[in-house]
């Protein structure tokens, strides 16, 4: 159905006794005067279908004229029509500039059904050019009915935008129009239609069956409300009640009113890793005693646990025995490498016992083919993990490995290409989603790295830049490791290197370090080697930039497959349908935008300051004109998060990686070379003061910039 309702009336006649504010009750507040002025001002309206899904109405409403004649006719069912949309829509006119042209999109489904997530619209909004606010009324799970729509009818009543507006499920008001596009209003309307199409298209905003109304333990309720809401907010749109399982006195636990919002209930459980972890939760679920309908954690090291208790109540998830192998880097190292690739020894003393020659002539269990990776067999986030390019390091490295956590150290052989991130939401083993990020090299990479330089990652390129047939490998590649280890459903964050790429990290001029085309192509072909599997989305920094960048949410997908939802779970895995053009070519990869996360590490040891004690360092960053692009049709600053507060104690290093202080998501849709440079220039101009501590403090009381 597609219905082009004309401008009601012209200017000139039917909005001539309003031309000025001579009309309007005197009485009234000059704010009631602009508001009345703006509820007579003509519209026009245009409806259309979009994928066979939705319906878009898209409602332009004109400036007041200045020139109509005294006396001419007014029409009062529009301006009664107006004032309902504005009044059921909450649309306030703060500048009540009367030749504004003001725009609004209202959208609804096609066919009744169940609301899938209530924030649907602003996910899939997010970040999308001009839009100035999202207005959404549907409760998650919920019955929408749209018997209402009379498709083909010749009246056009229903269609109002009083009727949309009241009953919509959702509606977009765009930034005011230049003048300029109002004589081709048409060509306007079908450049809103095609932005939406490939945003709205591709996800199902209601559900053809009823979706029941479920409760999920979420084992260890995040460290604070920076990475906890990600997570809280999402189940609250999914409809989900979440019931916490965490120590004695964790934030969460506090009943404030904050704290009912996010979950149902705290259930406090001795979390002391032992033996008997899983034992102590399900006590704690059981004394409950109320229906839990599945279990679920971000944490890595209680993935496990986590796994056992699903696997005892019969609730969703994947075999215990996979959860075993991922958090264990020596045997998800095995899946894919060939005997005497990799070793695992518990300290120095069994390394030299794996280096020394048996005496029967066969040579030692162990042969060295440097560089070598060592890393604990146990641990997240590049912990102690070390390049060796010597026989000298390799004691030094394992027993730092060693430790940590009372890990075992893996020695493995370090594979040299370009580093990824590989991001899958699965099904029964099939791939509903999966996106790929690049990695950039961080010190560890350098071909002069000695064994204390880190694996802290710098940045994060988003989507990759690899060619289209290596990602295929590495997709293909990981996807097959992870049903071999067991996986089957979930969200999936795997770290891999490509082998043999034909690509290389060179400079590209202006600072700008990425991946580019060997001169001299390899002559093997390109393999994917993995580095490790994390059973769960990756953290919050990575997670909530992928949904701004492909419009899917690891977070929801992770709930969904604990719930074992798994209609809504493809229903939402599926991201925008975007194609970029990086020099003139095109990839259908699902990316809005080329993307780059900056991670900020600490510039030194002490007390962190701001310099604007009343404005944070990403607020200061994204306040800059330079920094700022509303229509984000260049390149912007998307989001900056802080870690710290003003006078928060901070290292330089734990266990063995860069501490951070904040991350910034910028982006551009013309190419990713310009989101790398304006990435390099936001880390450049982030800004905190760090006061050494007292014994390292100078008489002068320098502080630390960076």
């Amino acid at each position: 159905m597609e219905i082009d309702y004309p401008l009601r009336g012209h200017v000139s006649d039917a909005l001539a006794t309003l031309s000025v504010l001579d009309n309007v009750p005197a009485s009234l507040t000059l704010q009631e005067q602009l508001e009345q002025v703006h509820s007579r001002r003509p519209y026009r309206f245009y409806s259309v279908d979009s994928c066979d899904l939705y319906s878009l109405t898209h409602v332009v409403l004109l400036p007041v004229s200045y020139e109509s004649p005294p006396g001419s006719p007014s029409s009062s069912i529009y301006r009664s029509k107006f004032d309902e949309v504005y009044r059921t829509v909450g649309i306030r006119f703060v500048k009540a500039l009367t030749n504004a042209h003001f725009d609004l999109t209202t959208c609804y489904d096609l066919a009744s059904g169940y609301v899938t997530r209530s924030d649907f619209l602003r996910v899939r909004l997010e970040d999308c050019p001009a839009v100035i606010d999202i207005y959404e009324k549907l409760e998650p799970l919920e019955s929408y009915d749209i018997s209402w729509v009379h498709p083909g009818s010749c009246d056009p009543g229903p269609l109002f935008p009083s009727t949309l507006a009241e009953r919509a499920p959702g509606i977009v008001q765009w930034a005011d129009m230049d003048p300029s596009v109002v004589p081709d209003l048409e060509s306007h309307f079908l450049s809103l239609n095609q932005e939406l199409k490939v945003r709205l298209g591709p996800s199902l905003w209601l559900s053809p069956h009823p979706i029941a109304r479920k409760t999920l333990a979420l084992v260890r309720g995040r460290p604070n409300s920076t990475v906890g809401d990600p997570i809280y907010s999402v189940a609250s749109a999914l409809g989900i009640d979440i019931v916490v399982v965490d120590e004695e006195g964790h934030w969460i636990q506090e009943d404030s009113s904050e704290n009912r919002r996010r979950r149902k209930a705290f259930l406090a459980t001795d979390m002391t890793e032992d033996e008997h972890t899983a034992d102590r939760i399900i006590d704690s679920l059981k004394k409950y005693n109320q229906p839990v309908h599945g279990i679920f954690t971000c944490s890595d090291n209680f993935l496990v646990d986590v796994a056992k208790v699903a696997d005892a109540l019969d609730l969703p998830g994947n075999p215990v025995s996979s959860f075993e192998i991922s958090v264990d880097k020596y045997r998800s190292r095995l899946l894919q490498d060939a005997a005497g690739q990799t070793a695992c020894v518990k300290d120095v003393a069994e390394l030299e016992a794996l280096l020394a020659a048996p005496g029967d002539g066969q040579p030692p269990a162990l042969l060295p083919s440097y560089p070598m990776i060592v890393k604990p067999s146990k641990g997240w986030s590049s912990e102690c993990v070390s390049k060796v390019s010597s026989p000298d390091d390799l004691a030094t490295a394992v027993q730092k490995a060693t430790e940590l956590h009372g890990s075992r150290a893996v020695i493995e052989p370090f594979f040299d290409g370009p580093e990824i991130d590989v991001n899958f939401i699965l099904r029964d083993g099939d791939i509903l989603f999966c996106e790929i990020a690049d990695e950039p090299p961080c010190d560890a990479d350098a071909r002069d790295a000695t064994v204390h330089a880190t694996f802290s990652p710098v940045a994060l390129n988003l989507p990759s830049a690899l060619p289209q047939d290596e990602q295929e490998i590495a997709k293909n590649t990981l996807r097959d490791i992870l049903v071999k280890a067991g996986f089957h459903t979930g969200v999936f964050h795997v770290e891999a290197r490509m082998v043999d790429s034909r690509c290389e990290y060179r400079d590209v001029g202006g600072g700008v370090v990425d991946l580019v085309r060997k001169q001299s192509p390899p002559q093997k072909p390109p393999s994917c080697r993995l580095l490790e599997i994390n059973a769960r989305p990756a953290g919050y920094r990575v997670s909530v930039p992928a949904r701004h960048t492909f419009g899917v949410d690891y977070f929801a997908a992770h709930m969904l497959a604990a719930a074992g939802d798994y209609d809504r779970l493809r229903m939402l895995a599926r991201p925008f349908r975007h194609t970029l053009s990086p020099e003139g070519s095109s990839i259908s990869c699902g990316a809005q935008y080329f993307a780059r996360l900056v991670y900020v590490p600490a510039p030194a040891a002490g007390t962190l300051w701001w310099h604007n004690p009343d404005l944070s360092p990403c607020a200061e960053l994204m306040s800059r004109r330079s920094f700022k692009n509303f229509q984000l049709t260049e390149s912007e600053i998307v989001l900056g998060v802080d870690y710290n507060k003003p006078g928060d104690r901070v290292e330089m290093y734990t266990n063995g990686v860069r501490t951070y202080v904040a991350h910034l998501l910028v982006a551009s849709r013309r190419s990713r070379y310009d989101a790398i440079r304006l990435g390099n220039e936001v880390a450049r101009c982030y800004r905190v003061a760090i006061e050494p501590p007292p014994a390292r403090r100078r008489s002068s009381a320098k502080r630390s910039v960076a």
